[in-house]
């Protein structure tokens, strides 16, 4: 009997270490199948958070106006050669949507403004893109 349960013991020997291999193969695919998502979910995830920060939204520039500063004076700027004075609360963010110091404002600047209703050569609102 002990030659029966030697040969048994030796059959079922390498059918354990198999279910133990297949086992850790199927870990292996699920774990390389779970990286392989997160690689090619991420950069698509992260490429759409760029673009929302280059971009301001639509609807906030809907009535403003496009041009790039040709020239900056002590009270008034030029867009595109044409004059303008800036309100006493005008609002100037940069393209994040932070609050932009006037004294940052740089010829070649692109900027997106709003001009008043009634003085149609004030500025109240501007967002401005600095050159890199």
């Amino acid at each position: 009997m002990r030659d029966d349960d030697r040969v048994e013991k030796m059959c079922e020997t390498p059918h354990r270490a198999s279910q133990r291999s297949d086992i850790r193969r199927l870990s292996l695919r699920a774990g390389l199948g779970l990286i392989a998502l997160a690689v090619a979910v991420l950069p698509v995830v992260r490429v759409g958070d760029s673009l929302a920060e280059d971009q301001p939204l639509p609807a906030v520039t809907v009535n403003y106006q496009i041009g790039e500063i040709t020239a900056i004076y002590e009270k008034t700027l030029d867009i595109d050669r044409r004059n303008f004075g800036l309100t006493p609360d005008v609002v100037i963010l940069d393209h994040h949507g932070r609050v932009l110091d006037p004294g940052r404002l740089v010829v070649t600047a692109e900027v997106k403004f709003h001009v008043k209703k009634e003085q149609s050569d004030k500025i109240d609102k501007m967002i401005v893109t600095l050159p890199r």
